[in-house]
Protein backbone atom coordinates (compact mmCIF):
# COMPACT_ATOMS: atom_id res chain seq x y z
CA UNK A 1 0.00 0.00 0.00
CA UNK A 2 1.42 3.36 -1.05
CA UNK A 3 1.90 6.34 1.24
CA UNK A 4 -0.85 8.28 -0.54
CA UNK A 5 -3.36 5.49 0.11
CA UNK A 6 -2.28 5.23 3.75
CA UNK A 7 -2.64 8.97 4.17
CA UNK A 8 -6.16 8.97 2.67
CA UNK A 9 -7.21 6.05 4.88
CA UNK A 10 -5.91 7.78 7.99
CA UNK A 11 -7.73 10.98 7.05
CA UNK A 12 -10.94 9.01 6.47
CA UNK A 13 -10.48 7.39 9.87
CA UNK A 14 -10.03 10.74 11.60
CA UNK A 15 -13.20 12.08 9.99
CA UNK A 16 -15.13 8.93 10.93
CA UNK A 17 -13.96 9.23 14.54
CA UNK A 18 -15.07 12.88 14.64
CA UNK A 19 -18.49 11.98 13.19
CA UNK A 20 -18.92 9.08 15.65
CA UNK A 21 -18.09 11.32 18.60
CA UNK A 22 -20.53 13.95 17.33
CA UNK A 23 -23.26 11.30 17.11
CA UNK A 24 -22.59 10.08 20.66
CA UNK A 25 -22.82 13.67 21.90
CA UNK A 26 -26.21 14.13 20.20
CA UNK A 27 -27.79 10.88 21.42
CA UNK A 28 -30.10 12.01 24.21
CA UNK A 29 -33.60 11.07 25.33
CA UNK A 30 -36.28 12.52 23.00
CA UNK A 31 -33.75 13.60 20.33
CA UNK A 32 -35.06 13.23 16.78
CA UNK A 33 -33.18 10.42 15.04
CA UNK A 34 -33.29 12.19 11.67
CA UNK A 35 -31.57 15.23 13.17
CA UNK A 36 -28.77 13.03 14.53
CA UNK A 37 -28.34 11.28 11.18
CA UNK A 38 -28.24 14.52 9.21
CA UNK A 39 -25.86 16.24 11.64
CA UNK A 40 -23.43 13.31 11.48
CA UNK A 41 -23.57 13.16 7.68
CA UNK A 42 -23.07 16.93 7.44
CA UNK A 43 -20.00 16.66 9.71
CA UNK A 44 -18.51 14.21 7.20
CA UNK A 45 -19.29 16.40 4.20
CA UNK A 46 -17.87 19.53 5.84
CA UNK A 47 -14.58 17.64 6.23
CA UNK A 48 -14.40 17.17 2.47
CA UNK A 49 -15.50 13.52 2.44
CA UNK A 50 -18.82 11.76 1.87
CA UNK A 51 -20.76 9.19 3.90
CA UNK A 52 -19.85 5.66 2.86
CA UNK A 53 -23.39 4.73 3.92
CA UNK A 54 -26.22 6.51 5.73
CA UNK A 55 -25.69 7.06 9.44
CA UNK A 56 -27.20 4.03 11.22
CA UNK A 57 -29.01 4.53 14.53
CA UNK A 58 -30.01 1.26 16.19
CA UNK A 59 -32.24 1.53 19.26
CA UNK A 60 -32.50 -1.33 21.80
CA UNK A 61 -33.15 -4.60 19.88
CA UNK A 62 -32.40 -2.97 16.50
CA UNK A 63 -28.86 -4.10 15.72
CA UNK A 64 -28.22 -2.60 12.28
CA UNK A 65 -29.47 -0.98 9.07
CA UNK A 66 -31.85 1.64 10.45
CA UNK A 67 -31.47 5.17 9.15
CA UNK A 68 -34.14 7.84 9.04
CA UNK A 69 -36.43 7.84 6.00
CA UNK A 70 -37.75 11.20 4.76
CA UNK A 71 -39.84 12.97 7.40
CA UNK A 72 -38.91 10.50 10.15
CA UNK A 73 -40.48 11.38 13.51
CA UNK A 74 -38.72 8.66 15.53
CA UNK A 75 -37.18 9.92 18.77
CA UNK A 76 -34.66 8.33 21.11
CA UNK A 77 -36.76 6.68 23.84
CA UNK A 78 -35.94 6.97 27.56
CA UNK A 79 -33.72 4.34 29.20
CA UNK A 80 -32.59 2.92 25.86
CA UNK A 81 -29.33 1.62 24.45
CA UNK A 82 -28.41 3.26 21.13
CA UNK A 83 -25.90 2.16 18.50
CA UNK A 84 -24.44 4.60 15.99
CA UNK A 85 -22.61 3.25 12.93
CA UNK A 86 -20.76 5.71 10.69
CA UNK A 87 -18.89 5.30 7.41
CA UNK A 88 -16.64 7.76 5.57
CA UNK A 89 -15.42 7.64 1.98
CA UNK A 90 -12.52 9.91 1.04
CA UNK A 91 -11.60 9.53 -2.61
CA UNK A 92 -12.92 5.96 -2.35
CA UNK A 93 -10.89 5.10 0.76
CA UNK A 94 -13.35 3.95 3.42
CA UNK A 95 -13.38 3.99 7.23
CA UNK A 96 -16.19 2.34 9.20
CA UNK A 97 -16.77 2.78 12.94
CA UNK A 98 -19.47 2.36 15.57
CA UNK A 99 -20.17 2.92 19.25
CA UNK A 100 -22.97 2.37 21.75
CA UNK A 101 -24.52 4.89 24.13
CA UNK A 102 -26.46 3.64 27.20
CA UNK A 103 -29.17 5.96 28.53
CA UNK A 104 -29.88 3.84 31.61
CA UNK A 105 -27.47 2.61 34.31
CA UNK A 106 -28.59 -1.01 33.89
CA UNK A 107 -27.49 -0.92 30.22
CA UNK A 108 -24.04 0.58 30.78
CA UNK A 109 -22.44 -2.80 31.42
CA UNK A 110 -23.68 -4.07 28.03
CA UNK A 111 -22.32 -0.98 26.28
CA UNK A 112 -18.97 -1.16 28.05
CA UNK A 113 -18.66 -4.89 27.31
CA UNK A 114 -18.88 -4.24 23.55
CA UNK A 115 -16.02 -1.74 23.83
CA UNK A 116 -13.87 -4.19 25.84
CA UNK A 117 -14.53 -7.03 23.40
CA UNK A 118 -13.48 -4.85 20.47
CA UNK A 119 -10.30 -3.87 22.28
CA UNK A 120 -9.40 -7.52 22.95
CA UNK A 121 -10.06 -8.52 19.33
CA UNK A 122 -7.85 -5.72 17.99
CA UNK A 123 -4.98 -6.92 20.22
CA UNK A 124 -4.59 -10.15 18.22
CA UNK A 125 -4.87 -8.64 14.73
CA UNK A 126 -1.74 -8.90 12.58
CA UNK A 127 -0.82 -10.54 9.29
CA UNK A 128 -1.26 -14.31 9.20
CA UNK A 129 -3.77 -14.55 12.05
CA UNK A 130 -6.69 -16.82 11.09
CA UNK A 131 -10.01 -14.99 11.20
CA UNK A 132 -11.39 -17.95 13.15
CA UNK A 133 -9.00 -17.05 16.00
CA UNK A 134 -10.47 -13.54 16.13
CA UNK A 135 -13.94 -15.08 16.37
CA UNK A 136 -12.78 -17.23 19.27
CA UNK A 137 -11.34 -14.20 21.08
CA UNK A 138 -14.56 -12.26 20.60
CA UNK A 139 -16.79 -15.13 21.73
CA UNK A 140 -14.61 -15.98 24.72
CA UNK A 141 -14.40 -12.38 25.91
CA UNK A 142 -18.14 -11.83 25.48
CA UNK A 143 -18.96 -14.93 27.52
CA UNK A 144 -16.43 -14.00 30.21
CA UNK A 145 -18.20 -10.65 30.60
CA UNK A 146 -21.58 -12.35 30.98
CA UNK A 147 -23.10 -11.63 27.56
CA UNK A 148 -23.79 -13.42 24.30
CA UNK A 149 -22.32 -12.63 20.83
CA UNK A 150 -24.57 -12.13 17.81
CA UNK A 151 -23.41 -15.04 15.69
CA UNK A 152 -24.86 -14.01 12.32
CA UNK A 153 -23.34 -10.52 12.20
CA UNK A 154 -19.70 -10.16 11.19
CA UNK A 155 -16.87 -7.79 10.50
CA UNK A 156 -15.55 -7.45 6.98
CA UNK A 157 -12.67 -6.55 4.75
CA UNK A 158 -12.78 -3.13 3.08
CA UNK A 159 -11.34 -2.21 -0.31
CA UNK A 160 -11.30 1.06 -2.19
CA UNK A 161 -14.86 1.96 -3.23
CA UNK A 162 -16.12 -1.29 -1.70
CA UNK A 163 -17.41 -1.40 1.86
CA UNK A 164 -17.87 -5.19 2.11
CA UNK A 165 -15.10 -6.98 0.27
CA UNK A 166 -13.39 -10.34 0.57
CA UNK A 167 -12.69 -11.72 4.02
CA UNK A 168 -15.34 -12.02 6.74
CA UNK A 169 -14.42 -11.50 10.41
CA UNK A 170 -16.69 -13.72 12.56
CA UNK A 171 -17.95 -12.82 16.04
CA UNK A 172 -17.98 -16.44 17.20
CA UNK A 173 -15.53 -19.34 17.08
CA UNK A 174 -15.72 -22.17 14.56
CA UNK A 175 -14.59 -22.92 11.04
CA UNK A 176 -14.21 -19.76 8.98
CA UNK A 177 -11.75 -19.54 6.10
CA UNK A 178 -9.10 -16.90 5.66
CA UNK A 179 -6.20 -15.16 7.35
CA UNK A 180 -5.46 -11.49 7.80
CA UNK A 181 -3.16 -10.19 5.08
CA UNK A 182 -0.59 -7.38 5.30
CA UNK A 183 -1.67 -4.09 3.77
CA UNK A 184 -5.35 -5.04 3.92
CA UNK A 185 -8.08 -3.07 5.69
CA UNK A 186 -10.66 -4.67 7.97
CA UNK A 187 -13.66 -3.44 9.93
CA UNK A 188 -14.03 -5.44 13.11
CA UNK A 189 -17.39 -5.06 14.85
CA UNK A 190 -18.54 -7.22 17.73
CA UNK A 191 -22.29 -7.20 18.37
CA UNK A 192 -23.44 -8.52 21.73
CA UNK A 193 -26.69 -9.07 23.60
CA UNK A 194 -27.84 -10.36 26.97
CA UNK A 195 -27.76 -14.02 27.94
CA UNK A 196 -31.56 -13.99 27.54
CA UNK A 197 -31.19 -13.15 23.85
CA UNK A 198 -31.13 -15.58 20.94
CA UNK A 199 -27.68 -14.41 19.90
CA UNK A 200 -28.85 -13.87 16.34
CA UNK A 201 -30.63 -11.21 14.31
CA UNK A 202 -33.54 -11.55 11.90
CA UNK A 203 -34.78 -9.22 9.18
CA UNK A 204 -37.65 -6.88 9.94
CA UNK A 205 -40.13 -5.93 7.21
CA UNK A 206 -38.77 -2.38 7.12
CA UNK A 207 -35.84 -1.29 4.90
CA UNK A 208 -34.44 2.25 4.93
CA UNK A 209 -31.05 1.71 3.24
CA UNK A 210 -30.60 0.80 -0.44
CA UNK A 211 -27.94 0.25 -3.08
CA UNK A 212 -27.64 -0.12 -6.84
CA UNK A 213 -24.85 -2.22 -8.32
CA UNK A 214 -23.94 -0.46 -11.57
CA UNK A 215 -22.39 -3.58 -13.12
CA UNK A 216 -25.66 -5.50 -12.65
CA UNK A 217 -28.21 -2.82 -13.44
CA UNK A 218 -26.73 -2.11 -16.89
CA UNK A 219 -27.54 -5.67 -17.99
CA UNK A 220 -31.24 -5.31 -17.16
CA UNK A 221 -34.03 -4.07 -19.39
CA UNK A 222 -35.31 -0.87 -17.85
CA UNK A 223 -38.06 1.57 -18.65
CA UNK A 224 -37.05 5.15 -19.34
CA UNK A 225 -37.95 6.39 -15.85
CA UNK A 226 -36.05 3.50 -14.28
CA UNK A 227 -32.99 4.24 -16.42
CA UNK A 228 -32.97 7.88 -15.35
CA UNK A 229 -33.32 6.98 -11.68
CA UNK A 230 -30.61 4.29 -11.87
CA UNK A 231 -28.22 6.69 -13.59
CA UNK A 232 -28.90 9.40 -11.01
CA UNK A 233 -28.28 7.02 -8.10
CA UNK A 234 -25.10 5.56 -9.60
CA UNK A 235 -23.63 8.98 -10.35
CA UNK A 236 -24.56 10.47 -6.98
CA UNK A 237 -23.73 7.60 -4.63
CA UNK A 238 -20.79 5.78 -6.30
CA UNK A 239 -22.25 2.27 -5.88
CA UNK A 240 -22.36 2.83 -2.10
CA UNK A 241 -25.47 2.41 0.10
CA UNK A 242 -27.80 5.39 0.29
CA UNK A 243 -30.95 6.67 2.05
CA UNK A 244 -34.01 7.85 0.17
CA UNK A 245 -33.84 11.16 2.08
CA UNK A 246 -30.64 11.81 0.10
CA UNK A 247 -32.59 11.79 -3.18
CA UNK A 248 -33.68 15.23 -4.39
CA UNK A 249 -37.48 15.49 -4.65
CA UNK A 250 -37.87 11.87 -3.55
CA UNK A 251 -41.68 12.02 -3.52
CA UNK A 252 -41.62 12.66 -7.27
CA UNK A 253 -39.84 9.37 -8.02
CA UNK A 254 -41.01 7.37 -4.99
CA UNK A 255 -43.26 5.04 -7.02
CA UNK A 256 -40.48 4.20 -9.48
CA UNK A 257 -38.00 3.61 -6.65
CA UNK A 258 -40.38 1.33 -4.75
CA UNK A 259 -41.12 -0.66 -7.91
CA UNK A 260 -37.40 -1.15 -8.61
CA UNK A 261 -36.87 -2.32 -5.04
CA UNK A 262 -39.76 -4.77 -5.30
CA UNK A 263 -38.37 -6.18 -8.56
CA UNK A 264 -34.89 -6.56 -7.07
CA UNK A 265 -33.35 -3.96 -9.36
CA UNK A 266 -32.42 -1.94 -6.31
CA UNK A 267 -30.94 -3.85 -3.38
CA UNK A 268 -32.49 -3.21 0.03
CA UNK A 269 -30.94 -3.75 3.44
CA UNK A 270 -33.67 -4.83 5.86
CA UNK A 271 -33.49 -3.53 9.41
CA UNK A 272 -31.93 -6.27 11.58
CA UNK A 273 -33.34 -6.99 15.04
CA UNK A 274 -32.40 -9.36 17.85
CA UNK A 275 -34.65 -12.38 17.38
CA UNK A 276 -35.99 -12.40 20.96
CA UNK A 277 -36.15 -8.63 21.29
CA UNK A 278 -33.20 -8.27 23.67
CA UNK A 279 -31.03 -5.12 23.57
CA UNK A 280 -27.90 -5.15 21.42
CA UNK A 281 -24.62 -3.25 21.78
CA UNK A 282 -21.97 -2.76 19.09
CA UNK A 283 -18.45 -1.37 18.88
CA UNK A 284 -16.40 -1.09 15.71
CA UNK A 285 -13.03 0.08 14.41
CA UNK A 286 -11.37 0.02 11.03
CA UNK A 287 -7.80 -1.28 11.11
CA UNK A 288 -4.89 -1.57 8.69
CA UNK A 289 -3.02 -4.85 9.14
CA UNK A 290 0.78 -5.01 8.95
CA UNK A 291 3.20 -7.92 9.32
CA UNK A 292 3.61 -7.61 13.08
CA UNK A 293 0.79 -5.31 14.18
CA UNK A 294 -2.33 -3.46 13.18
CA UNK A 295 -3.14 0.23 13.14
CA UNK A 296 -6.54 1.43 14.30
CA UNK A 297 -7.50 4.40 12.12
CA UNK A 298 -10.86 5.21 13.75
Amino acid sequence: MGEDALDKLRQAGQIARKAREEACRLIKEAALVIEICEAVEETIRLEGAKPAFPCNIGINEVAAHYTSPPGDQLRIPPRSVVKVDVGVSLDGYIADTAATVALAPELEQLSEAARIVLQEAVRVMRAGVPVSKIGLVIQGTVHKLGFKPIRNLTGHEIKRNKLHAGTTIPNVGGACPGKLEPGHIYAIEPFITTMRGAGEVVSAKLATIFRIESEKITSRKLREGEKRLAQYIIEKFDNLPYATRWIDNYERIKDVHEKMVKLGRIQQYPVLVERLGEPVAQAEHTVIVFEDRCEVIT
